[in-house]
């Protein structure tokens, strides 16, 4: 039996986007140098860091989930109109990791010693 992840209401932030968001515009307000730096980092990674890694980027990032939640990994890739769609099994994504995926060079899984990352 499956189980899916259900949409939240319209309107709700489960992930605590609008904290995340309004701390980045608030330290580029403050930081010009600091929104630099951020473009410049997210420039890298998009000519260069994940250029040849995605689809190997979206299977570690299955295993992780399903290891996560005990059960056997199974990725799906699909490419529909031009926009690649990945799902897997394992456990669904929780705040950390929205945090996580917001941010640039912190990943919630180098806190937890006992979590293996990228099988």
């Amino acid at each position: 039996m499956s189980k899916f992840v259900r949409p939240a209401a319209e309107g709700a932030d489960p992930f605590g986007t609008a904290r995340l968001r309004r701390g980045v515009l608030d330290a580029w307000a403050t930081s010009p140098a600091r929104f630099r730096e951020d473009a410049n980092a997210e420039e890298d990674l998009v000519l260069g860091g994940y250029r040849d890694r995605l689809v190997v980027e979206l299977a570690q990032n299955a295993a992780d989930a399903a290891a996560r939640a005990g059960v056997p990994g199974r990725l799906r890739l699909t490419l529909r109109d031009g926009v690649l769609v990945a799902a897997n099994t394992g456990a669904p994504l929780d705040a950390a990791g929205v945090e996580s995926l917001s941010t640039l060079r912190a990943s919630a899984k180098r806190d937890a010693p006992d979590r293996a990352v990228g099988r």
